[in-house]
């Protein structure tokens, strides 16, 4: 029976619907059934019940079970043999959100690809929780997500604690504090920001749908005050050049601010980032399964990852700017 047909049938059922299987996959809806069929005749089972809904029958419960860890044990049988010979080719299924991607994937490719030229990295980006789900599943080997729930079956590395930062022109710090304005910067920078001593001052803040724009409001809230939000975006890049212009003080999180002086470089000195007061830390930690089939080129990735992130940290503890 081949490979492929277990990966279309664990397909079909993570949709639960022929249609938007074969579309995800690429073929005809008749090539999908097709190989449903083969699976069916092959082992002289039933996998679907398609009346009244599509469900899967006791045979087919089954079969997800056997499915995977067929495939399971198939990767791993690649894994192994690329690391016995280097001519061989491996596959690598790494798991990060996409501003992740986008920020840290250019360093840790510069440090894994010229040893590891053999093996084809695979990306998935998704948000945590949906890579969690993956990477439980097997269907990823590594991910790299924030505040990973501890679990037995995994092992995990902490690659950063990250926290809340304002991004803030002294001209605009000037402008409203006339008189304390070089006190308050040395203040900031030694005890980071009190919010509420800014509120005052137009803010630029992320759009209320992201997730770090809620311990901001809960802040507000818990101190009953009225914030003057100047403008709200869901554009880490466009809140971060507003910020250093002076057009207000903008609340970043610290990867945003990485990944936009690593694109654009340093930015004027009369621009600033300092910690915000109050903020919660998030864990950013790798994590991949315990009982996964621990390869030279994975525990490569690993360490590729983690040095990209000590470079990362370093910068956050560089850059008061």
């Amino acid at each position: 029976m081949e490979l492929n047909s277990f990966h279309i049938f664990l397909t079909v059922v993570e949709e639960m619907n022929f249609s938007r299987a074969a579309n995800r996959l690429y073929i005809t809806q008749q090539s999908l059934s097709g190989h449903i069929k083969r699976l069916e005749e092959h082992y002289h089972v039933k996998l679907f019940q398609r009346r009244p809904r599509l469900c899967l029958t006791p045979a087919g419960e089954a079969m997800v079970f056997y499915s995977r860890h067929i495939l399971e044990s198939e990767h791993a049988m690649v894994a192994r043999f690329a690391d016995l010979s280097q001519r061989s080719v491996g596959i690598l299924r790494l798991g990060l959100s996409h501003q992740r991607s986008s920020a840290f994937f250019p360093g840790i490719w510069s440090r894994y690809h010229p040893e590891y030229k053999n093996i084809s990295v695979r990306l998935q980006e998704k948000l945590t929780t949906p890579l969690l789900e993956d990477l439980l599943a097997g269907d990823i080997d590594i991910m790299v997500g924030v505040d990973i729930p501890p679990l037995s079956g995994l092992e995990t590395v902490l690659l950063a604690q990250e926290q809340m930062r304002c991004i803030m022109n002294e001209v605009l710090l000037k402008e409203y504090f006339p008189e304390s304005w070089q006190d308050m910067l040395e203040q900031y920078a030694q005890d980071g920001v009190d919010l509420m001593e800014l509120k005052e001052m137009p803010l630029i803040l992320l759009s209320p749908p992201n997730r770090l724009r809620q311990p901001v409001d809960q802040l507000f809230r818990k101190h009953n005050a009225i914030p003057n939000i100047a403008l709200e975006t869901a554009s880490h890049s466009l809140l971060y050049q507003l910020g250093c212009h002076g057009s207000g003080v903008a609340i970043a999180n610290p990867l945003s601010l990485y990944e936009q002086i690593r694109l654009r470089g340093l930015p004027p000195k009369e621009c600033h980032s300092f910690l915000l007061q109050g903020m919660p830390k998030r864990s950013v930690s790798l994590a991949y399964r315990k009982d996964a089939e621990k390869t030279k080129y994975m525990m490569g990735m690993v360490d590729a990852i983690v040095e990209e992130f000590d470079y990362y940290i370093e910068f956050l503890n560089r850059f008061s700017l």
